[in-house]
């Protein structure tokens, strides 16, 4: 199968083909998700679902004409987003997950933003809680003194830096409405739900070197890309809403889950960043 900027042309969407590359393990919200994307301005050369075999048969029943399932011989976000990167065959790619929903002209967006940018950089929307339409990243309501006290323990003088990843570790998002603005935003993260790459700019390789869930790899994933001279950026025209789970919603074992595999792949990617910090 080839797909090229002539393909994405003769669907309505003139520029480079995007292929879209999603590890999933069947859930709820994929189909919504397929829908989605291809109900926008620019709609994906194609959409790989890359799924292990034993959850293939979840999505036996996707009846649509540019989707392709790959399915995986590994299970992991990471390890199965790799695959997905290596079998995609546009000349840019977008790693979503399978719970966002993007605006009809996100695709669009990011694309624009990407080209307008040059070849060395990667371009993420500004995420959105679906239930209340404000930033998925706004601020807690709280009093000033009280945020001014946080934000000093987690990064000293500096305080609050949106897309910065703090002193304790700690990824800050970019709240779209606080820097209405900005159009684009340079960051030192960016969140893995979405994020649209030059294909010779992807990571090949797995780079999440721990078990279960990838708590944490959109850090990580973010830092290698800088070290190969990727430059991070948020598109904050560009909207892709989810549904946001609270830490108030779990149960004790599932927060202290969370808790210790957000601790440890924070730990991790001090370490790269050689910024081990007692704030953490």
């Amino acid at each position: 199968m080839c797909i090229d900027g002539s393909a994405a042309a003769q669907a309505g969407n003139p520029g480079p083909a995007i292929s879209v590359v999603i590890a999933t393990l069947g859930g709820p919200t994929l189909a919504e998700t397929i829908r989605m994307l291809n109900q926008g301005s620019v709609v994906p050369a194609e959409i790989l679902i890359c799924i292990p075999q034993r959850e293939a048969p979840r999505v036996a029943g996707l009846d649509v004409a540019n989707l392709r399932v790959l399915v995986t011989d590994c299970r992991g976000q990471v390890a199965q987003r790799v695959q997905g990167f290596r079998a995609a065959v546009g000349p840019l790619v977008l790693q979503m997950d399978d719970d966002m929903l993007p605006a009809r002209d996100c695709l669009q967006r990011l694309r624009q933003t990407l080209l307008a940018n040059g070849s060395r950089c990667a371009v993420a929307p500004a995420l959105v809680d679906r239930a209340t339409g404000h930033s998925a990243y706004r601020k807690p309501q709280a009093k000033q003194w009280l945020l001014r006290l946080y934000y000093w323990l987690m990064n000293g003088s500096q305080g609050y830096v949106p897309g910065h990843v703090d002193r304790a570790g700690n990824a800050v998002g970019v709240d779209a409405d606080a820097v209405a603005d900005q159009q684009v935003v340079r960051a030192d993260w960016l969140a893995g739900g979405c994020v649209l790459h030059y294909a010779n700019n992807l990571l090949l390789e797995n780079y999440f070197p721990f078990p279960g869930k990838a708590y944490g790899e959109d850090v990580i994933h973010s830092h290698l890309l800088q070290s190969r001279g990727i430059e991070l950026l948020v598109d904050t025209g560009a909207r892709c809403e989810l549904d946001l789970v609270y830490a108030s919603s779990m149960g004790w074992r599932d927060f202290w889950k969370n808790l210790r595999g957000d601790w440890r792949a924070r730990r991790y990617a001090m370490a790269l960043r050689g910024r081990e910090s007692p704030r953490m």
